[in-house]
C-alpha cells in the first residue's frame, strides 16, 4: 500500500510540476508578448518623431532656398546699382527701377512681376511699383504688357528694336496699362 501511494504521491507530483512548467511557460509567453508590445509602441513613437523631424528639415530648406535666391538678388543688385548716384536720385524707388532697367538691359527678356520679385528681393506691391517707375524712366526701351489674369510681364527691347515697337504702340494703350496699374497698387 505504500508503494501505491508513493505511485500516486509520484504521479500527482510530476503533473504538478507539468502545471508548474506550463504556467511558467505561460507566463514568461505573456511577459515576452509584453516586451514586443512595449517595443512596437516606442519605435512608434520613433518613427513619429522621425516624420516630425523630416517636416521640419523640409521646411529648413525651403527657408534656405529663399534665403540663397534673396541672397544672389541682393548680389545682382550690388553688382548692377553703381555706387556714384546721380544728383537728385536719393528715392529707393528710383534706384530700385535704375537696376531693374540695368538689370535688364543684360539679359532683355520677359519678366513677370514673380520672377522680378524673385530677382530684387522685394515684396509684390514693391516690385510693381518698380515697374511703373521702370517704365516711367525709359518708356523707349521697357515696354509693359498684361496677361491673362491680371498677370504683368515688363520687357526690355533693345536699341534695334525699340524703333520698331515704337512706332506700333498707341499711346492710349500706355495710358490705359498705367491706370490699371494704379487700380492694382
Amino acid at each position: 500500500m505504500f508503494e501505491e501511494i508513493l505511485e500516486i504521491y509520484k504521479t500527482k507530483s510530476e503533473e504538478i510540476e507539468k502545471e508548474r512548467k506550463e504556467a511558467q511557460g505561460m507566463v514568461t509567453l505573456v511577459t515576452a508578448l509584453e516586451k514586443i508590445f512595449n517595443d512596437i509602441s516606442l519605435k512608434q513613437r520613433d518613427v513619429e518623431l522621425l516624420g516630425r523631424l523630416v517636416e521640419q528639415v523640409d521646411r529648413l530648406s525651403k527657408d534656405v532656398a529663399d534665403l540663397k535666391s534673396q541672397f544672389r538678388a541682393r548680389q545682382i543688385r550690388a553688382v548692377v546699382v553703381p555706387e556714384q548716384t546721380v544728383p537728385g536720385e536719393g528715392k529707393a524707388l528710383d534706384k530700385h527701377a535704375r537696376a531693374l532697367i540695368d538689370l535688364m538691359a543684360e539679359r532683355p527678356n520677359r519678366y513677370t512681376t514673380n520672377e522680378l520679385v524673385d530677382m530684387l528681393g522685394l515684396n509684390k506691391t514693391t516690385v510693381i511699383s518698380v515697374m511703373k517707375r521702370a517704365l516711367d524712366l525709359d518708356p523707349r526701351h521697357v515696354k509693359m504688357s498684361q496677361g491673362k489674369r491680371r498677370k504683368l510681364f515688363l520687357t526690355y527691347i533693345p536699341d534695334e528694336e525699340s524703333q520698331i515697337v515704337q512706332s506700333d504702340a498707341s499711346s492710349s494703350e500706355t495710358d490705359r496699362m498705367k491706370l490699371e496699374l494704379m487700380a492694382m497698387t
